[in-house]
């Protein structure tokens, strides 16, 4: 059973319908599509009752994608991981109030995507092989990522000060919290 509403009065459908929504994310737009699912026959159904109440129960399969991951690429993500949490653990036992310790985290973790989107990038201008309007548009994408990444750690070193001038953290804690954040 299906309700809507129509010019603010609730209406009662009892045909199936499956409602198809398309979503692109580069615009953030959708496209909405209704389409009607198949009904089962009157003259097979003797009860009225019976006929409103299974044909909403009509099912459609839904395709999808099913990801297998090996017990080698499940254990590689999982030593991928770790690196990262002994890297903070100095950031962890350094006694700083944990929105602090947050921050320099993030970064930390941004001074990583920076590193490696630097990296990328050069690799890219090193490829000779790459038609030069795909290698073009490929470093503008990465170029972009860089200046949206650099001006997140802009804003995560602004936090700390922000810390320090509203008494959060000493003075001491904000020399160290920028010794931590240099590593």
């Amino acid at each position: 059973m299906l309700h809507f509403r129509t010019n603010g009065v609730l209406r009662t459908s009892h045909e199936a319908y499956t409602l198809n929504i398309t979503t692109q994310l580069s615009n953030f737009s959708y496209t909405p599509t209704v389409v009607p699912a198949p009904r089962p026959d009157s003259a097979d159904v003797t009860d009225e009752s019976l006929e409103s109440s299974s044909a909403a129960t009509t099912a459609i399969p839904a395709e999808g994608v099913k990801v297998s991951l090996s017990e080698a690429s499940i254990q590689k993500s999982a030593d991928d991981k770790k690196p990262q949490a002994k890297s903070n653990a100095d950031i962890e036992s350094s006694g700083l109030p944990d929105q602090t310790q947050k921050t320099l985290k993030m970064i930390r973790e941004l001074k990583r995507q920076i590193e490696e989107k630097q990296q990328e990038l050069q690799a890219l201008m090193a490829d000779q092989n790459m038609d030069p309007e795909i290698k073009k548009s490929k470093i503008g994408a990465l170029v972009t990522e860089i200046s949206t990444l650099s001006a997140g750690l802009a804003t995560a070193n602004n936090a700390l000060v922000k810390q320090a001038r509203e008494n959060k953290i000493s003075p001491d804690q904000l020399q160290q919290a920028q010794q931590l954040a240099a590593k």
